[in-house]
């Protein structure tokens, strides 16, 4: 069957390999397309055929491919966001983040389905992509510039019926920090694992589009069958339809606390002052730096803030940024953690990792394993909220301790000689909700393949306390680890076809089955998607064994196993022995064995 009969793809992978400099096609197999879907799962499969897993992350052997998925053309909603996946520096893993803003949905437009790049430049490049044609141009004159000077130069002066949509890296990605972001529409970020050091590694600085390809719909009914009910029920629900569009992301942080989960100086405790967290929340910013609410491309939700603080403008702070540089290291000024914000933004830093990095700096410098004498200049103390921003240019530039800073907390907790204090799990930052409040988010985060992530069980939150008809106890080992592989398959899905995780929240599967069976003319079933996702996560599964790591690599750092939070009253941690319990339990939920290898590892 050729790919051209099957709606919703163009059929085209552009290969780009930067060691030769050459540009070539190659068609998109349907099966491809049949058993991976798009986004995550189309961008795994192709990087799990073309990568050596045991190579170098910064070496020209990393390969990195970004994948849309057949929703994104469409008037889906939130259908935007593409998919990265590569080897992490920051983890040695798989990196897998996706991105919403415009890009992709630009991308997609030019006619690809897909990016595959190699190889590594011996100087600065950008690669040029439009139906016409595709380039890699010099541009050493862009090295150094942060992602908004880059952008605006490469959408300056755009060829006549042409609109540019930029992905770039900043000067974080250029000195290969391990958790340096690559950046869409300037505050867009894909942002886990450290793909702008990828980037960076190969000389590219940015990818610009352009185009207006469009795709068809197969069953026009179906589909609308499909995107009727799922925008009548983000209508409904109160986090999609009030929440997210009243207060963005920082509407969860009274929210988290209150179910006791939002961590405090390095996940030390979850101890907060409720006017320390009125400093901070989204109420404050509404009144305080708000200026508008914004979306990415067709999304409903509206979740983006753009702020002014003093005269300087930017997006966010969001959810994760807030909390993890902010209580996590002790600090509540939202105007310096909104400063810092930008800053990330500009040079293209990860905001989790930035903030999980700093805390333990601080953590080890409070007990005095960080001599005085390497802070610089820095009063590196819990809540000396004047620090932030100046941090963020020092790991940038790996100035002074910003140098070991810039190798992300579980290599500076190692070099100080205390690992224990990094907050990692598979060496990434863990996120804004401390595990110890509900096992699902323990479990969650432990078997993430990507390392602990908000986007691979961070959410895990809901289902423990506003997760409807799915809602659990939050400490049920009986149900924890069959609800986190349901979930986990869903976030699969949702990456796979492009769309936000904040729409799982109104609905889940059956309506964007019947909207992907539609425009494609396949019968995408919920049970056709849950086993895509399953062949999914038994493919970075493997991916990841095939890199050297294994069960012990599923755990928590040993603070979560020791040392307790009061929740509920009682005092609560998950010791190994839990840990183990879930871990057994989740591998058999998967089909895996028992040191969780899928049994179909290839």
């Amino acid at each position: 069957m050729n790919i051209s009969s099957f709606p919703g793809y163009h059929g085209k992978i552009l290969q780009i390999d930067l060691s030769k400099a050459n540009i070539s096609e190659k068609p998109l197999m349907p099966g491809v397309a049949e058993e991976y879907l798009g986004g995550r799962g189309m961008a795994t499969r192709l990087f799990f055929d073309e990568i050596d897993p045991i190579c170098d992350p910064l070496e020209a052997d990393n390969v990195i491919v970004i994948a849309t998925s057949p929703l994104i053309g469409t008037h889906a909603p939130t259908a935007c966001r593409g998919h990265m996946v590569f080897k992490s520096p920051l983890t040695g893993i798989i990196g897998s983040p996706n991105c919403g803003g415009s890009w992709a949905h630009a991308f997609k437009s030019s006619g690809y389905d897909v990016l595959v790049i190699k190889g590594k430049s011996s100087e600065p490049v950008m690669i040029d992509i439009s139906p016409e044609q595709v380039k890699i141009i010099p541009q050493a004159k862009l090295w150094g510039l942060d992602a908004h000077e880059t952008t605006d130069r490469l959408t300056a002066d755009p060829e006549k019926g042409k609109e540019y949509r930029i992905l770039c890296i900043g000067p974080a990605g250029e000195n290969l920090v391990r958790f340096s972001s690559v950046m869409n529409d300037k505050n867009r970020a894909y942002g886990r694992g450290g793909p702008g050091a990828v980037f960076g590694s190969k000389k590219l600085k940015a990818i610009r589009v352009s185009g207006r390809r469009k795709i068809f719909v197969k069953d026009e009914e179906r589909y609308k069958s499909g995107l009727d009910q799922s925008q009548y029920l983000m209508r409904s629900a109160p986090i999609t339809k009030r929440l997210m569009r009243e207060l963005g992301t920082l509407g969860l942080i009274k929210l988290i606390d209150i179910i006791e989960m939002l961590p405090h100086r390095n996940f030390q405790d979850n101890l907060h002052r409720d006017d320390d967290l009125d400093k901070i929340s989204g109420e404050t910013l509404r009144k305080t730096i708000l200026e508008k609410a914004s979306a990415c491309y067709g999304c409903s939700i509206a979740c983006q803030r753009r702020t002014n603080v003093g005269g300087k403008k930017g997006e966010g702070p969001e959810y994760e940024t807030v909390v993890m540089t902010g209580p996590n290291c002790g600090i509540y000024d939202l105007n310096a953690i909104a400063r810092a914000h930008y800053r990330c933004n500009e040079l293209g830093l990860d905001t989790i990792s930035f903030g999980g990095t700093l805390a333990c700096a601080m953590e080890l410098s409070e007990k005095g394993y960080i001599p005085k004498k390497d802070w610089g200049q820095m009063n590196l103390s819990f809540g000396n909220g004047d620090i932030l921003e100046k941090m963020v240019d020092l790991i940038t530039a790996r100035k002074g301790l910003g140098d070991i800073l810039a190798e992300g907390s579980y290599r500076l907790a190692e070099h100080f000689q205390h690992p224990e204090y990094s907050m990692s799990i598979k060496k990434m930052e863990i996120p804004a909700y401390d595990p110890r409040a509900s096992f699902t988010q323990a479990l969650g985060y432990m078997t993430s393949p990507t390392g602990a992530c908000h986007l691979r069980g961070g959410y895990a939150v809901s289902l423990a306390f506003f997760g409807g008809t799915k809602e659990i106890p939050r400490f049920s080992l009986l149900q924890s680890p069959i609800a986190i592989r349901n979930m986990q398959n869903l976030g699969i899905i949702q990456d796979s076809l492009g769309i936000c995780r904040f729409t799982g929240f109104a609905f889940s599967t059956e309506p964007w089955a019947r909207m992907a069976s539609g425009i494609t003319g396949r019968n995408f079933s919920t049970a056709r998607m849950e086993e895509i996702a399953n062949r999914i996560a038994s493919l970075e599964r493997i991916f990841n064994i095939k890199t050297g790591i294994g069960a012990d690599e599923d755990t928590l750092p040993m603070r979560f196993q020791q040392e307790s939070i009061i929740v509920g009253e009682k005092e609560t941690r998950i010791p190994e022995e839990t840990i183990v319990k879930m871990r057994k339990d989740y591998y058999q939920a998967r089909g895996w064995d028992e040191q969780g290898v899928p049994r179909n590892l290839q």
